[in-house]
């Protein structure tokens, strides 16, 4: 390089260090935006919410066009991200829940059932948050979020907000608030019923905004959660909303013993978890409108906490996020509730983030996301450390980062059904288990099931060969199929194909086996469980459909597609 003339060195240090520093504030603008520490956590379950009932999301009546389901999250949404492509871990609230706060899916967590309890080396983000120095306080209003299946650790408070009726059958079924008396042996299906009828919202709403205040005045960051089961069936939610998207209805039809009323629905002998349909298309959409009235009405209450963390300056401090356990079916493929199919109704799910200064406001990122990968989300953007669980974080591209990895997700339900089997001439009584799969990677979705049968009765020795050679070869057939979602949205049965010629179909099946078979060496082998005595009467609700819990060491199926 040739050297400067005195006069002129000085004038072009001056410009280079002034490029200099428009460079880095270039580069600054484009990085992501990184979150101060000591930021606060206010986390929103709502239970049975599908993604396309929240008004953001294009949900609405047919009975009250216009009318918008979801305002308060409205809001929230356009001032934050909503994700266009969140997926829950399963299709019923325990699973979900424990996905969500372990950041592991449930292949490897292992709760599949009623009777088990999260293992104790599992660590949920409250711990983490806990030990980080964070005050903790939950507040709940469904019975699978009690303390005794694991949720309360990590808690200084962790509470109920059941009615004065259910608060007492809780009690009765599962002690003190820590579940300190919880015998899965004995009958919950009071807590469960009442559960259906009671109405929770506003008391989930008093409490946090107590807790606010307390937080606040603490001076330290704080995590509050706040689970809202009202807008789970039953579908009765209170005046005005009971008409607000359905005003002009004179039908016999209601809300009420949703799962159970002959006149919407009565089980298909054909199908262990199909529903026959007898309500009519017009009483069908004055149900949907009571569930969207149930989400109206949570909406409000919802509300009230934004609007109090508004008054206390919180806002700009505080990570707002909004999930959903899963959805709900009204027929869409053959049944009504859910933990009955991994359909998309029940399994995709809104999920909104709200950051100011972080996250982009009105951001639509359409990347795919689980329940999994969404504490080790909250963790980066907190900027805590702590254990992330086998889920990914997507904190990089909710504040402007690059995430151009390919994405996929693990959905996974275990369901038993009471059959009958025959050996010899000798019938015995049997249960039905069925392990259902799904894996989505980009649009295609791959469904594998498979069914095998277990004695409830004690066979005799003579019949012990001959069953297990049975149930071995129902337990090798596999049911393996696909469907690309951008050509079939629905994701009825009818459009997966069994054929994997297609090479995008095969990639597919090949990430699908390679993430089973990373997840399948972490599953929990040692899982707290003990024999039930309920199933009965919670399948009459719509909660489990079969005889007992599953052999506990099949449910770990082999790697997808192994006879391929």
């Amino acid at each position: 390089m040739r050297a400067l003339c005195p006069a002129v060195a000085p004038m072009l240090l001056l410009l280079a260090s002034s490029c200099a520093r428009e460079d880095a504030s270039a580069e600054q603008a484009r990085a992501p935006a990184r979150p101060a520490p000591g930021l606060n956590l206010l986390w929103i379950s709502l239970d049975s919410v599908r993604r396309d009932a929240l008004s953001c999301y294009g949900g609405g009546s047919p009975r009250a066009p216009g009318v918008a389901t979801s305002p308060q999250l409205d809001a929230l949404a356009g001032a934050g991200v909503r994700l266009e492509n969140a997926y829950a871990s399963s299709s019923w609230t325990l699973p979900t829940h424990l996905s969500l706060f372990t950041g592991t899916q449930e292949l490897v967590h292992g709760v599949d059932q009623d009777q088990d309890r999260l293992p104790p080396d599992s660590r949920l983000l409250t711990e983490t948050l806990q030990a980080a120095g964070w005050r903790t306080a939950g507040f709940f209003s469904g019975p699978y979020l009690e303390a005794a299946f694991g949720f309360g650790r990590g808690f200084e408070r962790y509470e109920r907000c059941y009615g004065p009726e259910l608060a007492r059958a809780s009690q009765a079924d599962f002690g003190d608030a820590q579940g300190s008396a919880y015998d899965p042996r004995q009958p919950a299906s009071t807590t469960q019923q009442l559960s259906h009828r009671d109405v929770s919202s506003k008391r989930v709403t008093d409490a946090a905004l107590a807790e606010l205040e307390a937080q606040h005045a603490a001076g330290r960051p704080w995590f509050l959660f706040l689970h809202y089961f009202d807008p789970h069936y039953d579908y009765i939610p209170p005046a005005p909303y009971d008409q607000l998207l359905d005003p002009d209805y004179s039908g016999p039809v209601s809300g009420k013993d949703f799962f159970t009323d002959p006149a919407i629905s009565t089980p298909d002998p054909r199908e262990p978890s199909g529903r026959i349909r007898h309500a009519s298309k017009r009483d069908l959409d004055h149900v949907r409108a009571l569930y969207l009235g149930e989400l109206a009405w949570v909406d409000a209450q919802i509300g009230r906490v934004l609007e109090r963390l508004d008054e206390l300056g919180l806002a700009a401090r505080t990570l707002v996020v909004v999930s959903a356990d899963h959805g709900d079916e009204f027929f869409e493929n053959g049944g009504i509730g859910h933990r009955r199919t991994l359909a998309e109704e029940v399994v995709r799910v809104p999920l909104l983030l709200r950051l100011p200064g972080v996250l982009r406001a009105g951001s639509v990122p359409s990347l795919l996301v689980s329940h999994a990968d969404l504490a080790p989300t909250l963790l980066d953007l907190l900027q805590v450390e702590g254990p992330r669980g086998t889920g990914k974080s997507f904190a990089a591209a909710l504040s402007g980062g690059d995430d151009s990895e390919p994405r996929s997700v693990l959905a996974r339900l275990v369901t038993t059904a009471r059959a009958r089997g025959e050996l010899s001439g000798v019938r015995y009584e049997a249960r039905l288990v069925t392990v259902r799969e799904t894996f989505h990677s980009g649009s295609l979705k791959l469904l594998r099931l498979r069914s095998w049968p277990e004695p409830v009765t004690e066979l005799a020795a003579e019949l012990r060969a001959a069953f297990a050679t049975e149930q071995s070869a129902a337990y090798a057939k596999e049911y393996l199929a696909w469907v690309d979602l951008a050509l079939h949205p629905l994701d009825h049965d009818a459009d997966y194909s069994e054929d994997f010629g297609d090479p995008r179909a095969r990639a597919a099946l090949a990430r699908f086996r390679a993430e089973y078979a990373r997840l399948s060496v972490l599953r929990t082998a040692d899982q707290a469980r003990t024999e039930p005595l309920f199933q009965d009467e919670l399948a009459a609700l719509g909660y489990a459909s079969g005889d007992g819990p599953a052999q506990r060491e099949l449910l770990a199926l082999p790697l997808p597609g192994a006879a391929r």
